[in-house]
């Protein structure tokens, strides 16, 4: 094949939002995801481990060695040098594994709650990092020493996900008791709860358009739940803004990087997209990969990375955000 009719194929996928690579059956669901700092690659974590593959040929490169019996996480520090995953064992540990990127080693293993812990994220400057744990806790962890500097204990049921805002302090968590709660990462005190949902509240993600002042107005979040409801809200104000109801379960959740869009994947294996000023679905893709876990996002490549419990699957669409 030319180079030429090579990169016409590349086009002519994309502008017709075929998918361009799909896994075979997987042995255990794909549970965790995240692209290298570089983008050339891409981590999928399972019940077998940790995975490396080329970005965007899907071509296995190799393993990271892991001891977690359970990935449900894998998320990188914001300069690319440190890498955490997080799982452990259902009503045994949650553990989260350091792993220094460059040597592709682990520097740390850290046995830090009862439960497992399903996700984890980095405060925007990189020196700390929160937990959201099945014991219902969030631990916030200090980077360099690795030491537990805080901990929330406000949720009545499991944590399942757990965001940082952009003054890094400010901490949201959702989970199993239906709630979205902001409190204080320095201290771990309570600053507000938002009970709008009425199912288990799925995951929570921050809006990449940002204020940059008081007069721009607050933050905004979207979280998705079992009451099958995208939801946008300004949680520093406690104002839930508009929301959306979906034919499936949302599972996975990100943004497009202007703002304006919501990727969502559902249980019933298909991606929807929302206009976020409307909430209406404008585009819906089958994955193919039976429930969804898991959403990564390359808008320089106009690609969509799917994982779920059928393996993954690459997906083309029109728009470059």
């Amino acid at each position: 094949m030319t180079k030429v009719f090579a990169a016409f194929l590349f086009t002519a996928l994309l502008t017709t939002q075929c998918w361009l690579a799909a896994s075979p059956i997987a042995s255990s669901p794909i549970t965790a995801m995240v692209f290298s700092p570089n983008g050339d690659e891409v981590l999928l974590g399972s019940q077998n481990g940790l995975e490396l593959r080329t970005w965007p040929g899907m071509l296995m490169v190799g393993t990271i060695e892991s001891e977690l019996t359970q990935v449900h996480d894998l998320k990188f520090s914001p300069d690319g040098r440190t890498l955490l995953a997080a799982g452990g064992a259902p009503a045994e540990e949650g553990v989260v594994e350091v792993i220094e990127w460059v040597n592709k080693k682990r520097v740390r293993r850290i046995v830090m709650h009862e439960d497992i812990v399903y996700r984890v994220a980095w405060s925007p400057d990189g020196r700390r990092w929160v937990t959201a744990a099945g014991d219902g806790m969030g631990s916030v962890v200090d980077a360099a020493s690795g030491e537990t500097i805080a901990r929330y204990e406000g949720h009545s049921r499991a944590l399942l996900d757990i965001a940082f805002f952009e003054d890094n302090n400010t901490v949201a968590s959702v989970g199993v008791d239906q709630t979205v709660q902001l409190w204080n990462s320095s201290d771990g005190t309570h600053i507000r709860t938002l009970d709008n949902h009425v199912g288990t509240v799925n995951a929570i993600a921050i809006s990449p358009t940002k204020p940059t002042t008081d007069a721009d107005g607050p933050v905004t979040v979207a979280t998705i739940s079992e009451d099958r409801t995208v939801r946008l809200w300004q949680p520093k104000i406690g104002r839930l803004m508009r929301f959306s109801k979906l034919p499936s379960v949302p599972r996975s959740l990100t943004w497009s990087n202007a703002g304006d869009r919501l990727y969502v994947g559902c249980n019933d294996g298909r991606v929807r997209t929302v206009d976020s000023s409307t909430m209406e679905v404008i585009d819906t893709f089958d994955a193919n990969v039976g429930r969804i876990h898991e959403l990564a996002m390359d808008f320089e490549k106009g690609l969509i990375l799917v994982a779920g419990e059928q393996g993954f699957y690459t997906h083309g669409f029109l728009r470059k955000q």
